[in-house]
């Protein structure tokens, strides 16, 4: 089979583009009522010698009377344009550009491009051109394309491009034209997208095999002597012989809201029939892509920059390698600072009356934030407050199970996440026992099979670890641990690749 495969858009509309004699392609023009030949080519045509050629090829016999509804063939190059050139209206990542003569350019929004550039994108990027008439393509991730002709034709808006997409990926939203559509093609090493008017992807998997999922129009796709149309909804690929629904957006419904872990544990339930996911995420402020990737798991685990807003946008790939439609989501990241390690036994009881000790790494350069309730969820608060030194009592007004947590203050003097939520019981000085086993405690995360690694080096080398030790849960024995003052690490690995670096500055352990 030829491999060389040709993606035409079918729509209906006032114009078409269509093949006048040889080689020549025309634009067949819908007549309005008071129009003339001569009214037509002040306005469209680049002179007005080409009236009685017009006369002639249409077979008017009356230039000054024209029917309305009736078919004007008019070879383009007759028509009023101008070359025209790309503009880079947003970019992020690693992105580089070549120009026709070979000079490397800096990548910015605003640059003009012309005929002959290449553009390529790396890990995570992204690059949105836009063309004269307002119509956008967008570079994915991995991507390489070469630009050619670009011509505009501003008594109609309508443009013509011409495009070659080496690799990778590129999304495209053509503006439809009532009185004269766009030309608008996209060659990849299988195929040839030529589109009129349409929201479509064009995928090169390879050098044999093209993909292309139509969100809004009609394509028809042709490898060699087979054909198939391809439906707004529905995608194709070019060694594949019929076209299949685009899957539906994935259901992100029951992802987080808000994340107190970076990285995030964003999840989603996978749905049947979808055998993998593309997905991008944003910052929500900046609009700026931070990463792209494609998975075969529902479950995307980031490490982001810092605390803030983010967009997760997930399409669902079917068995057959077709992508379908986008669903987003808004989440928050309050991941910082990290809240203060505790040393705490978890059964230890009061030594003197009714006084319930607090020992943690709060210091006064890294100050933490109390909260003492009588109840787990913490909405019967009975004290809050700053807390700046490793040991801290606080008398309690009776006696009973007390609950308390920890989180550090940032440099606004908010608190960020709160650590594990530990229970104390103050019983009566006659019930007194034994204190227990104290322990460096860190929080826990909600992970199947976590395994929490603590590490310490000496502030002098905090690249040399001297004491490493894992466990399934974050509690060491300080029996067990060396003393003095420690840059304290803690690596935290589940199921799924998970993997997250708590690093505190330098702690004093006893």
């Amino acid at each position: 089979m030829n491999k060389t495969a040709l993606l035409a858009l079918c729509l209906s509309s006032h114009a078409a583009w269509a093949s006048a004699g040889a080689d020549e392609p025309t634009w067949q023009y819908t007549v309005q009522s008071g129009d003339t030949l001569w009214s037509f080519a002040a306005k469209h045509l680049t002179s007005p010698a080409y009236v009685p050629k017009l006369q002639q090829q249409n077979g008017i016999a009356n230039p000054y009377r024209l029917t309305p509804g009736s078919r004007l063939r008019v070879p383009y190059s007759w028509t009023r344009h101008n070359e025209s050139a790309v503009t880079i209206d947003a970019l992020s990542g690693p992105v580089s550009i070549q120009g026709p003569d070979g000079q490397t350019l800096k990548a910015s929004t605003g640059l003009h491009l012309v005929a002959g550039t290449r553009l390529s994108t790396g890990q995570d990027a992204t690059l949105k051109l836009r063309l004269a008439d307002g119509s956008t393509l967008q570079l994915g991730a991995n991507s390489q394309l070469t630009l050619g002709k670009q011509v505009f034709y501003p008594t109609t808006g309508a443009i013509q491009s011409l495009n070659q997409l080496d690799r990778g990926s590129a999304s495209n939203a053509v503006v439809p034209k009532q009185l004269m559509p766009n030309r608008y093609q996209i060659y990849t090493p299988s195929a040839v997208t030529t589109v009129r008017g349409t929201e479509f992807r064009v995928r090169s998997l390879n050098d044999k095999d093209t993909a292309a999922e139509v969100l809004r129009g009609k394509v028809n796709l042709a490898a060699g002597d087979d054909s198939m149309d391809i439906p707004a909804g529905f995608g194709g690929r070019s060694d594949g012989k019929q076209s299949a629904a685009l899957p539906q957006p994935p259901q992100l419904e029951g992802m987080i809201t808000t994340s107190p872990f970076n990285p995030p544990l964003l999840e989603w339930h996978k749905q049947h029939g979808e055998a993998g996911y593309q997905l991008t995420l944003s910052d929500a402020k900046t609009q700026q892509q931070l990463f792209s990737r494609s998975t075969d798991a529902a479950r995307f685990y980031p490490e982001l920059p810092q605390n803030g807003s983010y967009v997760l946008t997930v399409r669902a790939r079917n068995e057959l390698g077709i992508e379908g439609f986008d669903a987003s989501r808004v989440f928050t990241l309050q991941a910082s600072p990290l809240p203060p390690l505790v040393f705490n036994d978890g059964c230890r009881t009061s030594q003197r009356a009714q006084t319930l000790w607090i020992g943690s790494s709060a210091s006064p350069e890294r100050p933490g934030w109390l909260q003492v309730a009588r109840d787990p969820a913490f909405t019967d608060i009975w004290h809050q407050g700053r807390v700046e030194q490793s040991a801290f009592a606080l008398n309690v007004p009776n006696k009973g199970k007390w609950y308390w947590r920890l989180a550090s203050l940032n440099e606004q003097g908010q608190p960020g996440p709160y650590g594990n939520t530990q229970e104390v019981r103050i019983d009566p000085w006659y019930r007194l026992g034994l204190p227990g086993d104290r322990k460096l405690q860190s929080r826990r995360y909600p992970l199947a099979n976590a395994r929490y690694t603590l590490q310490l080096a000496r502030p002098d080398a905090p690249e040399r670890i001297v004491w490493q030790q894992s466990a399934a849960e974050p509690a060491w024995s300080l029996l067990r641990l060396p003393s003095g003052h420690f840059i304290v690490t803690i690596l935290v690995d589940g199921d799924g690749e998970y993997h997250a670096k708590e690093r505190y500055s330098t702690v004093f352990l006893p």
